[in-house]
């Protein structure tokens, strides 16, 4: 719902990062969030370069409001519970997965919380690059799977049935098409693989 007229909202960073969250953030655009606000267009420009500013912004804002976890986990707890909360950051705001695989850089908060996740499974005997490879192959890997399942259920609101859509055998099946598809079986396959990785394993 759109801001009625009256007083004009506070300016801040964080006031019109919100409005572009509640505008929809795969969607807004820089005339529909100075609406909401109850602004001109132009005054947008003093506190944001431009929408693929605000874009990264607005990420920021709705990843924070993301329980994520500790950094002391097992590196395995870690990584699940990683992807759990970009899928909790994506359940909350619908087309934040597709707004971050299109953002120009990824989320500064974001980037932040990965170099202290990198650092936990460099000390629980990874090198750093796999530790690298495997906190950024789990977020993306959420991000793509919820975008996934978000455009099955856009498929299933426009009518169309599993035969009209065509996959491989082995993916027709109740698992892909319904709650996170296969994200929690890719996910396991890619964990046991890297546990081969580490420095310690036999």
């Amino acid at each position: 719902m759109e801001r009625k007229p009256g007083r004009p909202r506070a300016l801040t960073v964080d006031v019109i990062a919100a409005a572009a969250l509640e505008d929809g953030i795969a969607t807004f655009s820089m005339p529909s969030v100075a609406r909401r606000l109850g602004v001109a267009h132009s005054g947008l420009y003093r506190y944001v370069t431009d929408r693929d500013d605000l874009l990264v912004q607005a990420l920021d804002r709705a990843f924070l409001a993301t329980t994520w976890p500790a950094d002391d986990l097992p590196w395995d707890e870690l990584l699940r519970e990683v992807g759990h909360s970009v899928w909790r950051a994506c359940d909350a705001h619908p087309g934040l997965d597709r707004a971050s695989q299109m953002a120009p850089k990824p989320s500064p908060a974001v980037l932040t919380m990965m170099d202290a996740w990198v650092t936990a499974l460099r000390d629980q005997h990874f090198v750093p690059e796999d530790a690298a490879v495997a906190v950024e192959f789990v977020i993306a890997l959420a991000l793509d799977s919820s975008a996934q399942m978000a455009r099955l259920a856009r498929m299933e609101r426009a009518h169309l049935r599993r035969d009209d859509i065509p996959v491989l055998k082995a993916y027709d099946n109740d698992e892909v098409w319904s709650g996170r598809g296969m994200y929690d079986r890719k996910l396991e396959i890619f964990i046991a693989g890297l546990a081969a990785r580490r420095l310690d394993a036999e």
